[in-house]
């Protein structure tokens, strides 16, 4: 939505944004994120390859939420959480938002700290967020605090 307009000469502001007393200014943004849309059929060896060379991952799931219960993707997931890698779930259908606790396998990955879900965010943005908040932190609370604060209406809805 428009922020504000100009109507005889006057500014009329829809939508008021935090203000800081002056530009905070960040250079740090970790280039290594990646981004995985699943189709039918993907390998498991995709989503190892793509953990072993990323920080964090967004991966673009089924539906609402979830990986595929064929391979062992889940398991994959897992270990690479457990190595500190961060992951976003969201969804490839425009318009719905991601929900993990629709499916048995979103069920799994809810409540991982280092597991974030997208919800109402789009991928870019959910991409750009994470490049910039890895580059701020690895702590998995501070990134979770991080990604689930909209900035610019980035994100609307947590579920």
């Amino acid at each position: 939505p428009d922020l504000a307009v100009v109507q005889d000469e006057h500014l009329l502001q829809y939508m008021r944004c935090a203000c800081y007393p002056s530009p905070v200014f960040y250079d740090a943004l970790d280039d290594k994120v990646g981004l995985l849309k699943l189709i039918p059929g993907t390998p498991a060896a995709v989503l190892e390859f793509m953990l072993d060379r990323f920080d964090g991952l967004v991966i673009e799931s089924f539906g609402v939420g979830g990986l595929p219960e064929y391979g062992n993707l889940y398991e994959i997931l897992r270990t690479a959480v457990e190595r500190g890698k961060i992951i976003v779930m969201t969804t490839q259908v425009q318009n719905e938002g991601s929900d993990l606790s629709v499916y048995s396998i979103g069920h799994r990955l809810k409540g991982n700290p280092r597991v974030l879900e997208a919800y109402d965010m789009t991928t870019e943005a959910a991409y750009a967020k994470m490049m910039w908040i890895l580059g701020q932190t690895r702590d998995a609370e501070r990134v979770s605090r991080l990604f689930y604060t909209p900035v610019a209406h980035d994100i609307l809805y947590r579920g």
